[in-house]
């Protein structure tokens, strides 16, 4: 695909009540941006759960939105982690299950020192 370009939304995460992942509420909501237009999709962008999801549940999340999405937009997977190598490991596993790229979020509950002035 040649570069992204437009309205990637961020995707809610369902769950249920013991937290298997609702693969047929996440492929309707895919249908459904994608038939609005959409350009891409971004499971774990700001938005999905990521941070009370285990890593199991979270490549499910990523294997259905991709499956659901059938190469018809991008599928961008937000990976966060407090470790450098964990986060580079999620975004191989990301991209083997078929994302076609990571955001990388920073975790926002460690401070980054500021270089000095």
């Amino acid at each position: 695909m040649p570069g992204f370009h437009g309205v990637f939304p961020y995707l809610v995460s369902p769950v249920d009540a013991r937290g298997r992942v609702r693969r047929e509420v996440l492929a309707a909501l895919v249908e459904r941006l994608i038939e609005a237009g959409v350009h891409g999709l971004t499971p774990f962008g700001s938005t999905g759960e990521f941070a009370y999801l285990s890593l199991d549940q979270r490549l499910e999340v990523v294997r259905s939105v991709v499956a659901a999405a059938r190469g018809r937009v991008p599928v961008v997977a937000g990976v966060a982690s407090t470790s450098t190598a964990d986060a580079a490991e999620q975004a191989r596993r990301m991209a083997d299950l078929g994302a076609d790229g990571v955001l990388a979020i920073m975790e926002a509950y460690f401070p980054v020192p500021s270089p000095a002035p």
